[in-house]
């Protein structure tokens, strides 16, 4: 080889290994960068040509990274769908005094002492005060898992627009992954961009990615609507129905609400399922007590002759055709009016309705007749909660249906968030020993790729001199 040809090799491997030193470089500089997929130079020898470093390899496992996506999707989930879980748990919580189990007991606990002493005005007002303080307990309920369950709503709203915008970007970079696909370390960035916004997609919604060819993805939901194919997303839209639950259309057409379990908009729509059904239990509460307390009371009289009178009533102020835990109001506000007497010959001295409605804490069987069962019971929003009361106790549906319940599945997924935490973790540790930095190897890999460069540039001193002693003695 002529010493111009090998000038000319030294120098593309100079060129190269200085490639190479770069690319090492940039690896040492992201060591902490959250999501940087390393980077590993591939060199190739050329026959009389020296070294050419032909691509850099990005460090990447799709298998992997897919396993990550899922698992984060049901972590996220789990995550919102156990903290709205335990804003419900907390509204009922006796021991911290939130839940109106004690109250309960005592509205019918009061009742022993008019019993005793049926013309005790002052065991009467007492009465009035402890239905009072449990229908303010119920009321209060009532509006906090409203309120918890419009801030969920209007979560839902906020994480549809983040997943518009994410998918947006996705489109975009898709475009440019496209158009920059021989510009290696430029669309290695891409790449890394576009793996931490499918990262943060999948935070919020459940998806499939599907990688191309070309390095391009298309994402799609569980069920196959496509959020980003090519370089065209098409973006979620938010509205709420009549009852005010959140609905989430696809391309402003398809309703996608109930296919959409997992990420945290997954977890909020759980989250709006479980405080709809505490509050449709609730609300069947309220309606049988109030229903089958009033026709004991109605059936009794007062110490002032007055008979025939609903207990509870719907408060004025609500439009509404049945009493139930929003509007449940106090209908008796003289306690004279409480009907103890069963009959009006011995208003004074007479508590067989009081016995009466004493019984409905431990029973509500016989109370109502079949036509009133069948007209109640369609009214309602199960059925079954009425049954459950009549064969238990009003106490029993409070405990078992409003806190059993709740705190069941509460535990539940719990339990299933620690577990997938548990995966997720081990997943992701994985990921960082494969696609993340170990700066030991990345600087035996920079010492090595200086040696090399320091010994292309000797051959290219050393030939330079050479060259010149040539030239010398030519003269």
């Amino acid at each position: 080889m002529s010493l111009l040809g090998i000038l000319s090799t030294a120098g593309q491997s100079l060129l190269s290994f200085q490639k190479g030193i770069n690319s090492t470089n940039k690896n040492i500089s992201n060591v902490t960068t959250e999501g940087y997929n390393r980077e590993i130079p591939v060199f190739q020898d050329l026959p009389r040509s020296g070294v050419v470093m032909n691509k850099v390899i990005r460090v990447f496992d799709q298998s992997l990274f897919n396993r990550s996506i899922n698992l984060n999707q049901q972590l996220n989930a789990d995550n919102e769908y156990s903290s709205g879980l335990s804003n419900i748990e907390n509204l009922f919580n006796d021991a911290l005094g939130s839940g109106f189990s004690s109250d309960l007991n005592n509205f019918f606990n009061s009742i022993n002492d008019i019993l005793i002493k049926p013309d005790d005005i002052a065991a009467r007002s007492a009465f009035l005060a402890n239905a009072q303080t449990l229908i303010g307990k119920i009321r209060n309920t009532d509006k906090s898992l409203e309120d918890q369950k419009q801030q969920t709503v209007l979560k839902v709203r906020d994480q549809i627009n983040q997943i518009n915008q994410i998918t947006d970007q996705i489109a975009k970079l898709n475009q440019s992954i496209k158009t920059k696909t021989l510009d290696i370390q430029e669309n290695n960035q891409y790449l890394n961009e576009r793996d931490r916004l499918i990262k943060q997609l999948s935070d919020l919604i459940d998806t499939k990615v599907v990688f191309n060819e070309d390095n391009t993805v298309n994402i799609f939901t569980a069920k196959g609507y496509g959020l980003v194919v090519g370089v065209q997303n098409t973006p979620l839209s938010f509205e709420t129905d009549t009852n005010g639950n959140p609905v989430v259309k696809w391309n402003n057409s398809a309703n996608i609400t109930s296919e959409i379990q997992y990420g945290q908009l997954g977890g909020n729509l759980k989250s709006i399922n479980a405080i709809n059904q505490q509050l449709n239990k609730l609300n069947d509460f309220t309606t049988v007590f109030a229903t089958v307390f009033n026709k004991v009371h109605r059936q009794g009289y007062g110490l002032d002759g007055s008979t025939n009178q609903d207990f509870f009533t719907i408060d004025p102020s609500k439009s509404a055709t049945k009493i139930d835990a929003s509007n449940i109001y106090l209908n008796i506000t003289d306690p004279k009016q409480i009907a103890i007497a069963s009959s009006p010959t011995y208003l004074n001295s007479d508590n067989t309705n009081g016995k009466n409605l004493l019984k409905l804490k431990d029973s509500i069987n016989g109370v109502l007749t079949p036509s009133e069962e069948s007209t109640l019971k369609s009214s309602l929003n199960d059925s079954t909660n009425y049954d459950f009361i009549k064969e238990h106790t009003f106490a029993e549906f409070y405990n078992s249906k409003l806190v059993a319940d709740v705190s069941s599945t509460s535990s539940y997924i719990k339990q299933q968030q620690q577990n997938n935490k548990y995966l997720y973790d081990a997943i992701t540790e994985k990921m960082k020993s494969l696609t993340g930095v170990n700066m030991d190897e990345e600087l035996i890999n920079l010492a090595k790729l200086q040696r090399s460069y320091q010994a292309s540039a000797r051959i290219i001193t050393v030939t330079d001199e050479l060259m010149q002693t040539i030239l010398n003695l030519v003269k």
